[in-house]
């Protein structure tokens, strides 16, 4: 009984380690910009889109992001995942992402930078953050950034 044990845990370590020494970082092929971009006096919506490469061997699947959405020092919203995807093994995916300001950001920016918004100036908004994925009992982390000068005058 305790021999089975034995290898029953030994295989399962192997396996383990097997998994964890033949993964691969996944790349973020391309960020394109915010796109269908939506502001008013609740704030700004957009969309991100994200292209995602997955060079292991088996499928990952993303399930949620910590994403902040800033300006300048200003925390503005933050971006999140619209719905899960799996990232087939050795494949790209397009990955959307859903970009929302918090309640009264878009009157603290205006506030902290009147001048430049005065002059018609476009307001830097900047994504950063990391992906999250599992895959086998493992979580993958995807570090993501992102900068874009907004418009906020229509």
């Amino acid at each position: 009984m305790k021999s089975r044990f034995l290898r029953i845990t030994s295989i399962a370590a192997l396996a383990l380690f097997t998994l964890t020494g033949c993964y691969k970082q996944l790349e973020v092929i391309d960020v394109q910009d915010f796109s269908e971009i939506q502001i008013g006096l609740k704030g700004l919506k957009s969309n991100l889109d994200v292209r995602i490469y997955n060079p292991n061997f088996f499928p990952i699947q993303i399930s949620e992001t910590q994403i902040s959405l800033r300006v300048r020092e200003v925390d503005a919203g933050e971006v999140s995942l619209i719905e899960g995807v799996k990232l087939g093994a050795r494949d790209t995916a397009l990955v959307r992402f859903n970009v929302a300001t918090r309640d009264g950001a878009i009157a603290e920016i205006l506030k902290a930078d009147v001048m430049n918004f005065l002059k018609g100036a476009d307001v830097p908004f900047s994504a950063s953050g990391k992906i999250i994925g599992k895959s086998w009992g493992l979580t993958i982390e995807v570090p993501l950034e992102h900068s874009q000068n907004i418009s906020l005058r229509n």
